[in-house]
């Protein structure tokens, strides 16, 4: 019987207990602080690269986002309004919805000859026509390839990836939030307030035909300069008629090699046609060299 008793009574407290401590495990749970969630970085608006030999390079921060690619209008509405024919504006169609999916930095300048060199060691530009020496002034006669091999370059010294826009982020980095024909609008007669091109440029005082330096005109919304003129800009891409039609619409490049690859922006000796942001310079081999090529760099974020 006193067994009995005692074995009651061991499971009378073991039934009293119980309750207490479920009770005191759920107001642990309850009260107990979530742990804290990890903040996403916002990557700087700016960023200054620090080159060999003291040089800098400044770009500017390009958002995600989605725009519209290629021409505003048709073809024969184009050439209408620009001049040229129906078929110099063929490769900027179909216009498509183009999503850039991760922010980039590019340059806030064309690079320049004290960037180009600094890295290089070497003066493609040097006693050439038509070109003035300076460290500020546009690094040109560039070939594709040799922008390429820069960019390679300079990502081992700085540890960090450069590159060629694609013709996505280019033209995405020239529109800057806009739909028009150039950053600022659809009239040609501005563009010489955002770039040079042969109508502020070209006279018959010869020593005034060559690249200018960045920040002489007005820069479009995002904050870059010369996306209109003064040189032309090597992009990642080889060029393809069909690619606005069959490429990717998210990140698209077409990287397959072809004969050509793409230029874009325009140049101090051109018209206002070639200055338009959806413009594609589509005739230029990888290693071709003129007075009026250049480029400038993207810095993917880390």
């Amino acid at each position: 019987m006193k067994k009995f008793e005692i074995i009651f009574a061991a499971c009378l407290a073991i039934a009293l207990i119980a309750p207490s401590g479920c009770s005191e495990n759920v107001q642990a749970k309850t009260t107990a602080k979530p742990a804290a969630k990890d903040k996403v970085k916002t990557p700087p608006k700016t960023l200054t690269l620090d080159l060999p030999k003291g040089v800098k390079m400044k770009l500017v921060l390009i958002p995600a986002g989605e725009f519209m690619m290629g021409g505003k209008f048709s073809p024969a509405e184009s050439a209408k309004k620009f001049g040229g024919k129906d078929i110099h504006y063929a490769s900027e169609h179909p216009r498509h919805k183009v999503t850039i999916s991760k922010p980039f930095y590019i340059g806030v300048f064309e690079l320049t000859q004290a960037q180009w060199e600094t890295v290089m060691d070497s003066k493609p530009y040097d006693g050439k026509m038509v070109t003035k020496i300076g460290p500020d002034l546009p690094a040109s006669w560039m070939q594709w390839r040799e922008a390429i091999e820069y960019c390679d370059k300079l990502s081992k010294k700085i540890e960090r990836k450069v590159a060629l826009p694609t013709e996505a982020q280019w033209e995405y980095a020239c529109r800057a939030g806009s739909e028009t024909a150039f950053c600022y609008g659809d009239d040609p007669k501005k563009i010489g307030e955002y770039g040079w091109l042969g109508s502020n440029m070209i006279d018959n005082q010869k020593n005034k035909t060559y690249a200018r330096k960045g920040g002489l005109r007005k820069p479009n919304a995002w904050g870059l300069y010369d996306m209109h003129g003064n040189v032309w800009e090597w992009c990642r891409d080889w060029y393809s008629k069909d690619f606005y039609a069959s490429g990717k619409k998210v990140d698209p490049v077409c990287d397959k090699e072809a004969k050509t690859v793409v230029a874009r922006g325009g140049s101090w000796y051109n018209d206002p046609i070639h200055l338009r942001s959806a413009a594609r310079n589509s005739w230029t081999g990888p290693k071709y060299r003129h007075y009026n090529y250049g480029f400038r760099v993207i810095v993917e974020v880390e």
